[in-house]
């Protein structure tokens, strides 16, 4: 695997501060939804090997002096591939960027669904790309930075769906 800044290190060189939202919290079937063999054992190893309980980091920042949500993926935990837990998170962030009425500024590196959830990960792109367009209705603005890689999901939701796009 190529030598990626983590979520946090892609945060630090972007931002002046940074304070991370807290997460809902969630229960899982052992192995997940599907009861996918390894894949508690899976997450735990992601988990010890970048620090991160989950693939994405969200939080409220400055950056360059303009207050912003801003979410960051940790492509070290299974890829950054998007679950239920990352759902969570990131619908979470854009709630807060619209009570706050701030912009998204999303630092995207996702190999895209997470196979061991099934569809339910999929459903996740469905409850992401809702969140954007209420950002959007809204009349956020919304900037996403695709970094290495961005493929799947990842794009179709926070890269297609943002005003900006590097």
């Amino acid at each position: 695997m190529a030598d990626r800044p983590s979520a946090r290190e892609a945060l630090a060189l972007v931002t002046d501060t940074f304070t991370e939202l807290p997460y809902p919290e969630r229960h899982s079937a052992p192995d997940g939804p599907l009861g996918w063999s390894g894949y508690d054992e899976a997450r735990a190893r992601a988990a010890a090997r970048t620090g991160e309980t989950e693939s994405v980091v969200c939080g409220v920042a400055d950056v360059d002096g303009t207050r912003a949500v801003l979410i960051a993926f940790e492509f070290g935990f299974l890829g950054g591939s998007l679950g239920e837990g990352t759902g969570d998170r990131l619908e979470a962030a854009y709630a807060q960027a619209i009570a706050h009425r701030l912009p998204v500024v999303s630092l995207v590196a996702t190999g895209g669904s997470r196979m061991q959830e099934g569809m339910l990960a999929l459903t996740q792109l469905q409850r992401v790309a809702r969140a954007s367009a209420r950002a959007r209705e809204a009349r956020l603005p919304q900037v996403a930075v695709l970094r290495d890689p961005t493929t799947g999901g990842g794009w179709a939701t926070l890269g297609a769906g943002a005003d900006v796009v590097l």
